[in-house]
């Protein structure tokens, strides 16, 4: 066996640790040839730390070493995992067993099958996945189930060569504070990886595992016929509108055609090139339906076929994209995360008033959405803010459910939302049966999405927004704009004024630095549960208020290398040329406050 010697000890250490434990010949020769070639700092990145548990579980580049995706840390993980569970759970709880789904990337199958050997070796059960399946039905099926934990190997919309770990708790959410940090010490416990656990090739047919994709799927269909209203249905029937619909190359496709025809909505126009699993991606360069580029084959099938409406799941299916053609106009118009957030809060409280279901609603946002939905809830409920991130949200929503409350939407401007709470996460399924039949509704009417957009806004007032991102992979650079924000003219002083906005709060949520000092985040209504009655290790966010009204929060990605900014200016604008023309000015005020604060031209930022 190759031996690491490096000249650095801690490194030696690892690396032969690593090579001690992988039974993968792939790794095994990636760490083999580094070595021989003397890569130190590439190992150093690589193994001499271990992924946390971030927005979004554990995700990474697919490779050798612990800050990797790889057969090693899968199993380490699923290790700890089944050891913490067998600590924390009850016997009812161990013995309806843990659920794990997969998605189309390469090696997902793979851990996901390893990750059932794990918990076979320790007599728990397993409801495996047979095929690929949308991350929203993994929550569904732990629930479902009363299982202890549920796993979903997937990156989502990540580049190719990567791929995750997203852990459930037994309630259907992900795991949050302190579970996540419970469970790296428990995989520190159990780094030793027994012979068995390697050997998958029967695991299909083990006693203990069952495969639960027919039943769950059955009972999610159920669930969503149940979450609308009959006169919905009736009216998806009536409608017939035709729909365009992109999986991005991956496992959305048989499960939205059925939750279309279980609603009473025409099967959705398929973009073909796109329609099934394939973890290359081959026709787009990220597979992420914020991207515009991800949406230009849908738009184009759409034209071809006079359809006005096009829906396209990033490829785990959890996030939606909406984009409806205006006849007028001859033009797309791409709906924003918070667009899609307004329109969908609106259009659920429009469904839970015509139930005439008694008692508060609560509207979920993340902290960086839009505050449109507190407006919308006004005098019919309550609107309440977490962090970033489903996990923050989906504890929130059970937290409430638990109350006897009725946590009623959530939605990030990322465009996830989760529009029942029976799925205490993300769900770009139902999210796409939700939009659809809201389109029907709409334009059966005459009207369509964006039209009632703008009447929204007209009623409670126009909530422009901007996001936006720079790439940037350097850590030093990163720690060298927050310092400066930190320390702006003089030492230990913040920004009083970026461009032409005079500041007049802040709260930095890493240092807890708050001006003023009383400022407790723009008055939202606290709840147990958000992530924001706590300490924040989850990189750097700083919210800015400024005299105009504009209000400006820049943060770290969770799960890029990006540093994100999210602009709000609430204003009068009523008809849409006032709103186009306030977008513009908002948008100059916006690009002004970042260049000053960021100087990304000065850092090398790519935009």
């Amino acid at each position: 066996m190759t031996i690491c010697q490096s000249g650095d000890h801690k490194l030696d250490v690892a690396v032969n640790s690593w090579l001690k434990h992988d039974k993968n010949p792939k790794t095994i020769q990636e760490v083999e040839d580094d070595i021989a070639h003397a890569r130190w700092d590439k190992l150093k990145k690589t193994m001499l730390h271990r992924q946390k548990f971030g927005t979004a579980g554990l995700r990474g580049r697919m490779g050798a070493g612990y800050m990797c995706m790889n057969d090693v840390v899968i199993l380490q993980t699923a290790q700890g995992l089944c050891s913490y569970i067998q600590k924390q759970c009850n016997q009812s709880q161990l013995h309806n067993g843990v659920v794990v789904g997969f998605d189309g990337r390469y090696n997902s199958k793979r851990f996901a099958e390893l990750t059932a050997k794990v918990f076979v070796s320790a007599s728990i059960p397993v409801h495996l996945f047979s095929a690929v399946c949308p991350t929203p039905l993994v929550s569904f099926a732990t629930i479902l189930y009363g299982a202890a934990t549920g796993v979903m190997v997937t990156a989502s919309h990540n580049p190719k060569d990567d791929n995750g770990y997203k852990v459930y708790w037994g309630n259907g959410s992900q795991i949050i504070t302190p579970h996540d940090d419970n469970i790296l010490d428990e995989i520190q416990q159990c780094l030793d990886i027994p012979e068995g656990h390697w050997d998958i090739q029967n695991i299909r047919t083990h006693p203990l595992v069952t495969d639960c994709l027919e039943e769950v799927t059955t009972k999610y269909m159920e669930y969503i016929r149940n979450s609308l209203n009959e006169n919905i249905l009736e009216e998806n029937k009536t409608a017939a509108i035709d729909v365009v619909y992109s999986a991005m190359h991956g496992v959305g496709y048989e499960y939205v055609v059925k939750a279309f025809d279980t609603v009473n909505l025409k099967p959705p126009i398929s973009v073909k090139q796109q329609q099934d699993p394939n973890p290359d991606f081959p026709t787009v360069k990220f597979p992420n339906p914020e991207e515009l580029e991800c949406l230009k084959l849908s738009q184009q099938l759409a034209e071809e076929r006079r359809a006005k409406l096009v829906l396209v799941n990033d490829p785990d299916a959890d996030r939606l994209a909406v984009a409806e053609y205006d006849v007028v106009k001859q033009s797309w118009k791409i709906f924003t995360g918070n667009e899609m957030g307004a329109l969908l809060g609106w259009w659920l409280l429009q469904q839970h008033e015509a139930r005439g279901e008694a008692g508060e609603v609560y509207l979920i946002a993340s902290v960086v959405s839009s505050k449109m939905l507190r407006a919308l809830v006004r005098g019919k409920g309550e609107f309440v803010e977490t962090l970033t991130g489903f996990k923050w949200m989906g504890n929130t929503t059970l937290l409430l459910a638990q109350q006897g409350k009725l946590p009623l939407f959530a939605f990030e401007e990322a465009i996830g939302y989760m529009c029942n709470h029976r799925v205490p996460d993300k769900d770009g399924v139902s999210a796409a049966v939700q939009v659809a039949s809201l389109a029907s509704h709409l334009y059966s009417k005459g009207s369509s999405l964006a039209e009632q957009l703008v009447n929204l806004y007209a009623e409670y007032g126009y909530h422009v927004t901007h996001n936006s991102y720079y790439i940037c992979h350097e850590p030093a650079i990163i720690e060298k704009i927050f310092r400066r924000i930190r320390n702006y003219t003089v030492p230990g002083e913040y920004p009083k004024k970026v461009g032409t906005s005079e500041i007049v709060q802040i709260i930095d949520h890493k240092t807890g630095f708050r001006m003023p000092e009383d400022v407790n985040g723009d008055g939202h209504l606290k709840v147990l549960g958000t992530g924001l009655d706590q300490d924040y290790t989850s990189g750097e966010m700083v919210m800015f208020s400024c005299d105009g009204g504009l209000t400006v929060t820049v943060r770290t990605s969770g799960t890029e290398p990006k540093l994100k900014y999210y602009a709000e200016l609430v204003c009068n604008a009523p008809t849409r040329t006032e709103q186009e023309e306030m977008d513009i000015k908002m948008r100059g005020m916006v690009q002004e406050f970042v260049e000053e604060l960021l100087l990304p031209k000065e850092n090398g930022l790519i935009g």
